[in-house]
This record gives structure tokens, sequence and C-alpha cells, in this order.
């Protein structure tokens, strides 16, 4: 028996530091970040303690300075998604994460993942036993943005 590929999926929209959200470039969870700018993808948490996140990139002279899971266990009402305080979002940098990346410039050290440019690629961060009321992916942009997709799924 096949399978029929899903139309949409759980794509995330991104969140920009003043909490407002990216505009979808093709409506399937495609969004164009922009240099020198830091964006938020909520994965959410909570019900799930076991989550996987994918970020893919489309650009090959996209550099991303930094794309690191963060969890937060304060309520939304006290600690926003988007909040950049220091604390609030602690990030998660194990030195055993289990982070696959693919493409030339792509490399994790400690669950953090860097794009010196060069290649389209992504990574594949699989984070388990948080136990985070809320989970999300920061990506700081450095000099050259470019075309990203981010997915969550999390398991019981």
């Amino acid at each position: 028996m096949s399978r029929q590929p899903r139309a949409g999926g759980r794509y995330i929209r991104p969140l920009l530091n003043d909490g407002s959200e990216l505009t979808e470039e093709s409506g399937r969870g495609v969004f164009t970040l922009a240099a020198g700018t830091t964006y938020h993808f909520v994965i959410g948490g909570n019900d799930a303690p076991f989550v996987g996140v994918h970020l893919t990139g489309y650009d090959a002279a996209m550099i991303l300075t930094s794309a690191t899971i963060r969890d937060c266990i304060h309520g939304e009402l006290d600690v926003p998604n988007h909040s950049v305080v220091a604390g609030e979002w602690p990030p998660e940098d194990p030195t055993t994460a289990f982070v696959s990346t693919e493409g030339a410039g792509w490399v994790d050290t400690n669950g953090v993942v860097a794009v010196a440019g060069g290649a389209v690629g992504g990574a594949l961060w699989h984070v388990a036993e948080t136990a985070a009321f809320r989970t999300r992916l920061t990506v700081v942009v450095g000099a050259t943005g470019g075309r990203v997709r981010v997915s969550g799924h999390g398991k019981m």
C-alpha cells in the first residue's frame, strides 16, 4: 500500500524579537530570513518528551551564526515566546546532543549549529526528555540571509 504525501505539515512560522511573525514565502513553510536578524521558531513542548526539529536551508550563500534549541518552563503570560531576556530561554547544549547536519559548512557543536555558507543543507535535532513546558529553535542570521523551512514533531 502506498502512502499519499501530506498536504502541509507541522511547519513553524518564525517570530521576530518584537513578537511579530514572518510572512510565508510559498505557503509550504518556506520563509526568507534577513541578514543580521534573530528568529524564534516555537516547537511546543510539555506534551511530548521527545521532540524532533528539522531546519533546511535552501540558499548556498546563507550564513547562520547559530541555531540553538532553547527551553522555558515559565508560563507564556510571564515569558513570551520571543523573549531575549537572559535566563528566560536557556539553551540546550549537552556534549552528547544528537544533531545530524548535511551540507558543506553546516557544523554542529554541542547541539548548536552554525552555517558558514557555501552549500544548501540542513540540520535535524533530536531533543529527548527536557521536561520543558516550551521549546524553540532560535536562529541568528549572519551577514547573508536566505530561505529556510523549519518543522517540528513531538512523540510520547
